[in-house]
């Protein structure tokens, strides 16, 4: 089932470099550093070898090559980190009021750290990932597994306002542009108003060389403001982050 977005009326919004741009669409959220407390490798561009499109295509199979094969195809190696997500979902839980009966979704949620890092900060909340790799299904976190499903971001097994908050990090950018915004669809149907997705974006002509020379999976790779302009296409009206090198 595909959620339909009606027309709204014009509204003008001014972009991050001062640009006065008219946007047809509901409001659109905020843009926000939730995840600044994930650490970036320093030298991202030099930490990972120079790839081919044979390599890329491996990659998108997000299977063991991707999650824990060589660095080349993906990680090199992807191990929960107590640290990083325990800061990371403290961010989440006090911008959204996240408390002991909130339900959680994360799309593309890999291994279920993130999931991991929720519970152990509010051990009766609700939560729920879903991943298109089978492999990091059958390898995530012992401690959420069962709240794993394999599965696609454009349909999502859940019904309508089932989650308090819905979060998406750098994972729909993956998908070719009909599908991202199927998949922004999604996400505003299943949430009951709170949502948040971290897109590949750039602001200015280095970071856009510097990240097509970066990405392994994305097959949607935008500017911000033309970002704005999908999530405004999509209807979708949660926050968003732009990730970049």
């Amino acid at each position: 089932m595909r959620w339909i977005c009606h027309s709204s009326p014009l509204i003008s919004r001014k972009t991050k470099r001062g640009e006065w741009r008219i946007w047809r669409g509901l409001d659109l959220g905020t843009e926000l550093d939730l995840m600044r407390d994930y650490p970036k490798p320093k030298d991202r561009l030099k930490s990972r070898p120079i790839v081919s499109e044979e390599d890329r295509e491996i990659s998108r199979k997000f299977d063991r090559q991707y999650f824990d094969g060589d660095r080349k195809y993906g990680y090199g190696g992807y191990s929960y980190n107590e640290r990083y997500w325990g800061a990371t979902v403290i961010n989440f839980a006090k911008h959204y009021n996240l408390n002991s009966n909130s339900s959680i979704l994360d799309v593309g949620c890999a291994k279920g750290f993130m999931l991991k890092g929720f519970k152990n900060l509010l051990p009766d909340s609700k939560i729920a990932g879903i991943d298109i790799s089978n492999y990091a299904i059958r390898n995530g976190h012992l401690d959420v597994r069962n709240f794993l499903v394999q599965g696609s971001a454009i349909e999502l097994p859940f019904s309508d306002r089932a989650f308090d908050l819905v979060i998406s990090i750098n994972t729909i950018h993956n998908l070719k542009m009909e599908d991202c915004i199927q998949s922004l669809r999604e996400i505003q149907r299943v949430s009951k108003g709170n949502s948040f997705v971290m897109v590949d974006g750039w602001k200015n002509d280095i970071e856009k060389v510097n990240l097509e020379a970066w990405v392994l999976t994305a097959q949607t790779i935008l500017s911000s403001d033309k970002w704005l302009e999908l999530f405004n296409e999509a209807g979708y009206t949660g926050d968003y982050a732009f990730w970049t090198v």
